[in-house]
């Protein structure tokens, strides 16, 4: 019988996406092939530390979260190559339990999968520990991962590139918390933002957490103050109010592939935290399944083809100008008015893994794939960054 291969699947984390965090991963956790892979969970809490424990994959726990973590092991990465795992501090409460189920002071990993949102996940932090430490990981490198997150960033880099986005200017919280009305001001004064209309959001984060849609002046300076609460850079845009969201998600497997797309379906004409994670998730029709329970039409048939290969196209381009790798969704705007077609934004794994998307496209990839494709995706970048000479011995200081 074929060895598993060790997988680390992290998750939670230091970001107010936190329990979105923790839902994508017990779907990844259902979903791998346990055949192929032995999974250990690593759960980060709010405070920052790192737990692992079959207890993790019960749902109920996180809802006593922090006592309940009294029952696992804390555990942390080392930036240190060649440790070959996770390193145990500690043990849990139960020392007769320590005993049995901890041995060793390292539980061995072969590869470590991010499933974080947000902040400390998505942003190039844990990616740089684990380059650090010089193990494999899915999904996007530390560059890439940087860029995609910092909206501001992303959009400026694309459009030096020749893809299509909104104008876009940003105000940092130092800047801003000095005289917040004067910020409001500078923001009014720039070209194509004097009008009603815009939207203010923060930089790095997702799941349209601190997200305004701002209609008259007096709302600018609350909707800047409502940003920085949890975020130091506000992204400001002006608002396309006849507008067509069109989401596609891309993938690098023996190739780069384009999804089905899908076009998400807001009841406000803001595409809330609560109607992307909540709309199915109450007691009624049970827990939340996250993006994936959002209203959507998934590969709309009545979708212009000359739109839809036009999304494809940027997609892909887009997707291989920042460096991505792994799976991503990238979010486009349709102006109706106007026929424009604009990127918004990239959702690279661990912040979006669409598998919903692909479900549905031509041919079908079950998210189990999804999962295998980018482990093995994971493993021959590391083997080929592995060949790099990183050693050319001491010259400088003879």
């Amino acid at each position: 019988m074929t060895k598993r291969i060790r997988v680390a699947v992290l998750f939670g984390g230091r970001s107010v996406e936190h329990e979105i965090s923790v839902i994508s991963a017990l779907q990844l956790m259902l979903a791998i092939d346990p055949e192929r892979y032995d999974v250990t969970p690593v759960y980060i809490a709010p405070s920052g530390k790192w737990y692992t424990g079959a207890a993790l994959l019960d749902r109920g726990l996180y809802r006593s979260v922090p006592g309940s973590l009294a029952r696992l092991q804390e555990v942390t990465l080392l930036p240190k190559p060649g440790v070959g795992g996770l390193t145990k501090i500690g043990g849990p409460v139960d020392m007769a339990k320590q005993a049995l189920h901890f041995e060793s002071e390292i539980i061995p990993i072969d590869i470590f999968l991010p499933v974080f949102h947000g902040q400390y996940g998505e942003d190039g932090c844990i990616q740089g520990l684990f380059e650090l430490a010089n193990v494999p990981y899915t999904g996007s490198n530390v560059p890439a991962s940087a860029i995609t997150m910092n909206k501001y960033l992303c959009k400026m880099y694309l459009r030096q590139h020749g893809v299509p986005v909104l104008p876009a200017i940003s105000v940092h919280r130092a800047e801003a918390i000095r005289d917040i009305q004067k910020a409001a001001t500078w923001i009014r004064s720039q070209e194509g933002f004097s009008s009603f209309p815009l939207f203010v959001k923060p930089c790095n984060l997702g799941s349209s957490i601190g997200v305004s849609r701002v209609s008259e002046a007096a709302d600018l300076a609350p909707a800047l103050a409502k940003v920085f609460r949890y975020d130091t850079t506000a992204l400001i845009e002006p608002c396309v109010s006849n507008l067509m969201e069109i989401n596609v998600s891309i993938r690098d497997s023996d190739g780069v592939h384009a999804s089905v797309v899908e076009i998400p379906v807001s009841q406000s004409g803001v595409l809330s935290y609560e109607e992307k994670y909540l709309r199915d998730g109450g007691k009624k029709s049970g827990p939340s399944q996250g993006m994936a329970s959002l209203t959507r039409v998934i590969d709309p048939p009545d979708l212009d083809t000359a739109i839809r290969d036009r999304v494809i196209e940027l997609g892909r381009r887009s997707f291989a100008l920042l460096g991505c790798s792994g799976v991503a969704r990238l979010d486009f705007i349709l102006d109706l008015s106007s026929g424009e077609l604009y990127f918004n934004e990239l959702n690279a794994f661990p912040g979006s893994c669409s598998f919903y998307l692909w479900a549905r496209s031509q041919p079908r990839v079950l998210y189990t794939q999804l999962i295998d494709d980018m482990i093995e995706t994971a493993l021959r970048t590391f083997a080929i960054n592995a060949t790099l000479d990183r050693d050319i011995g001491l010259k400088a200081l003879k």
